[in-house]
């Protein structure tokens, strides 16, 4: 019975595992959505940017100062967006792993879980076994002789 009530606590411990994995993947998640969203709204405004310039250089509107801070903001937002493919990259392989780690942990909760199993039918074979030596005993001790 012992054995039974340990595998019961290493059981409840893998779930408790298996649960904080889930909550780390969704933090991980929630963090790769929000490097994504970020980088796609840098990627957003340089090509409306692009647009702009290509718009007014195509007009001729365009001075020197004018030309000068649109380049000046292209390479600011060029490495921004640099920047931002690195920290989304890395969201992603943070998720990645805590993808992983959770599937290690549902694997391990359901080896305990496997192993629960045998030794309740264990147990529950035992059980039958000395019911039925007791119930040999008693039919043969009432056997006239």
């Amino acid at each position: 019975m012992s054995k039974n009530r340990t595998i019961s606590k290493i059981l409840k411990l893998k779930d408790n595992r298996k649960t904080e994995a889930e909550l780390e993947v969704k933090k991980a998640s929630d963090r790769a959505d929000e490097a994504k969203t970020k980088l796609q709204s840098l990627e957003d405004d340089y090509h409306d940017t692009i647009r702009y310039f290509n718009e007014k250089h195509e007009e001729g509107s365009l001075d020197i100062n004018n030309l000068i801070s649109c380049y000046d903001f292209f390479s600011r937002i060029n490495g921004k967006i640099t920047e931002q493919k690195k920290v989304h990259t890395l969201r992603q392989d943070e998720l990645s792993c805590r993808k992983d780690d959770l599937v290690t942990a549902h694997k391990e909760k359901r080896v305990f879980e496997i192993l629960n199993d045998k030794v309740d039918k264990k147990e529950y074979r035992e059980r039958l076994e000395v019911e039925q030596k007791e119930n040999d005993f008693f039919a043969l001790s009432r056997r006239p002789r």
